[in-house]
């Protein structure tokens, strides 16, 4: 390859960074906090603040690295306590995360080509799905980057020894862990997709399957087994232990497996990711990442392809392919689930669908201005959506991937609350009462107020509460006990969730009293 040629496949990579960049970072604090947000923020508090002395939680909470990565940030912009806390901060960690995912496929490069991963960056930068959650202050998009950079590094050749680069793989498998407990899915998709290549391969393994190959192969895989299992241990142990003063932490994420307790609302279809997915649908504008699952297709069958002599590259192409697949038909077959639980299948198939320019240097001209300008239009497509799904749609149901929106309306009653307070003598409107189940992200936007109380029924100590938030379940009988007191101001929580507002009268008649001239 010559100089001009290197200097154009290095801004080429600038250029697709920059971009994975842009889309993650843009106006990254403008859309509502969600719910599964609100709550890792609290939880990333209570690591904040030495008096909480946090502790994992197996029953309710996921792995404690997206806490223990968004800690730092938050101290080095100075938030240490709740109210402090900003969400532009929170969702560096993902954004973050999102953006380093990008520079994964660099790892292929010797192996594939830059062509073919510059196109799987491409795709990854661009991903409406990817792009989203990685602007959310969830686990999703710390699993997929380490999930991605070990199965890739899995597969590079080692440059120094097979030892070290188990290694790694295992460090990276155990931060995986360390993330969140639905790594094992990942795990056994792997195995099952390992086992098939396998499969593929069953005459070559028959004739090197000899007592003398065998015993060679156990001395020279013993150690670096021991590696991969010593560090997956140390790095998923180091963050459920908190840095091993806390051993009973390790316990504790053996038992999530077995305890881990899921929301109710969250069963669908079996089809509902490859609809979601796969299948163009009209929510305002089209939806559809098809055109990625055609190119990731196009990978699989060249490698079946006769006449193919890279043997390893075919195998690393249906492995890939095999792991999109057996991850899809796990989570499908689970009734829970949520867009975000796509993010490392999903990057498995742009990575792939990269693969589908394998061997484009080669290719004659017509050929390779035909497929540069079906890439190209992919990735306007991509792109477009990615910024339809950030900026217009980002908090809108018809989105997709905007799951359960959190609604604007919280963030303006927050707004007017801090106003109506400037005219009330300190406290006034506390203690604030909320009523009801499935408040979050509520508690986000009234951390501003010391003293709250949460009720899952009525109690009568709300009479006591200059401000009251009622959920649906439970509005009527609130209602009831506080309409001599209180009026009520509907709000929205949620996409499809009101909240009620009560607002003691004394208070309300005080800011709609018109200013003495």
């Amino acid at each position: 390859m010559n100089t001009s040629s290197k200097v154009f496949l290095f801004f080429c990579w600038i250029a697709v960074i920059t971009l994975a960049a842009f889309l993650r970072f843009d106006d990254l604090s403008d859309r509502p906090f969600h719910f599964d947000e609100a709550t890792g923020a609290r939880i990333t508090s209570q690591r904040i603040n030495p008096a909480a002395s946090y502790q994992f939680n197996p029953v309710h909470n996921h792995g404690p690295l997206l806490s223990a990565a968004a800690a730092p940030i938050c101290y080095l912009n100075g938030e240490t306590t709740w109210q402090k806390m900003s969400k532009l901060s929170l969702r560096m960690v993902p954004a973050i995360a999102g953006t380093l995912l990008v520079m994964v496929p660099l790892f292929w490069r010797r192996r594939f080509g830059d062509i073919p991963m510059l196109a799987a960056a491409a795709l990854l930068a661009t991903s409406p799905l990817l792009v989203y959650f990685s602007r959310v202050f969830i686990h999703e998009m710390l699993l997929t980057l380490c999930g991605l950079a070990a199965l890739v590094l899995l597969c590079v050749r080692p440059r120094f020894s097979l030892t070290l680069k188990l290694g790694a793989v295992g460090a990276l498998v155990g931060l995986m862990f360390a993330t969140k407990e639905t790594f094992a899915i990942s795990i056994i998709a792997w195995t099952a997709a390992g086992a098939l290549v396998a499969l593929s391969n069953i005459r070559k393994i028959k004739q090197h399957n000899t007592a003398k190959n065998r015993k060679r192969l156990w001395q020279e895989y013993r150690n670096p087994a021991v590696t991969f299992l010593a560090a997956a241990a140390f790095s998923s142990g180091w963050y459920y232990t908190d840095g091993f003063s806390n051993l009973k932490g390790g316990w504790d994420a053996v038992r999530t497996f077995f305890i881990y307790q899921t929301g109710a609302g969250h069963d669908k279809a079996f089809s509902y990711y490859i609809e979601m997915l796969a299948i163009p649908s009209k929510g305002g504008i089209w939806w559809f990442e098809t055109l990625v699952l055609v190119l990731a297709i196009i990978a699989l069958v060249r490698s079946y392809l006769p006449g193919r002599q890279h043997n390893s590259q075919e195998n690393i192409t249906r492995f890939l392919a095999f792991s999109a697949l057996f991850h899809l038909l796990i989570y499908s077959t689970i009734a829970y689930k949520t867009p975000w639980l796509m993010c490392l299948p999903w990057a498995h198939v742009c990575l792939l669908a990269g693969l589908s320019f394998r061997g484009f240097s080669n290719w004659k001209t017509p050929v390779k201005v035909v497929a540069t300008l079906l890439l190209l239009g992919v990735l306007f497509q991509q792109n477009r959506l990615s910024r339809y799904a950030t900026g217009r749609f980002a908090n809108d149901a018809r989105n997709p991937y905007a799951y359960a929106p959190t609604s604007r309306d919280v963030e303006s009653v927050r707004e007017w609350m801090q106003e109506l307070a400037k005219d009330l003598p300190p406290a006034a409107l506390e203690p604030v009462g909320v009523v009801g189940t499935e408040y979050w992200p509520l508690p986000w936007y009234l951390r501003d107020f010391n003293a709250i109380g949460y009720w899952t029924e009525p109690d009568p100590a709300i009479t006591d509460c200059p401000v009251v938030f009622a959920m649906p379940e439970v509005a009527g009988e609130v209602n009831n006990q506080l309409e001599k007191t209180h009026i009520a101001l509907p709000r929205t929580l949620r996409s499809q969730v009101p909240v009620m507002m009560f607002l003691r009268k004394d208070h309300w008649e005080k800011w709609i009293a018109p200013e003495s001239p």
